[in-house]
């Protein structure tokens, strides 16, 4: 199995486990009730005019139910966590970046554009 089927089979797997995570009807212990990043990206510099987009690597998100259990999920594996922002990668700065789970807003954090 290539890469590409690997990492769409190994989300499909996720997704379908946090569907059931989430949506459980057996049970209301299972309701997410808190959603939070636990882990930065590994970047958070980017370079004026040599950058063009935003890496999410390595940002975790951990999901917190009412009945106790916590399962945290690096970026990378989930289909879920909207990124908003404005950056313009041409401007140095510090810019804000926005994470939601559907229309729910639930953290953000701060990236930095460097002059070259």
């Amino acid at each position: 199995m290539d890469l590409t089927k690997k990492h769409v089979l190994m989300r499909l797997i996720l997704l379908m486990a946090i569907t059931v995570f989430t949506f459980s009807s057996c049970s209301r212990s299972l309701e997410i009730i808190k959603r939070e990043v636990t882990q930065l990206p590994h970047r958070t510099i980017y370079i004026a005019g040599v950058d063009d987009s935003i890496d999410m690597e390595g940002l975790v998100v951990t999901l917190h139910s009412r009945g106790g259990r916590v399962v945290s999920v690096p970026y990378e594996d989930t289909e879920w966590v909207i990124v908003e922002h404005e950056i313009d990668f041409l401007i140095p700065g510090e810019y804000e970046v926005f994470l939601y789970w559907g229309e729910f807003f639930f953290g953000s954090m701060s990236i930095q554009v460097v002059p070259e």
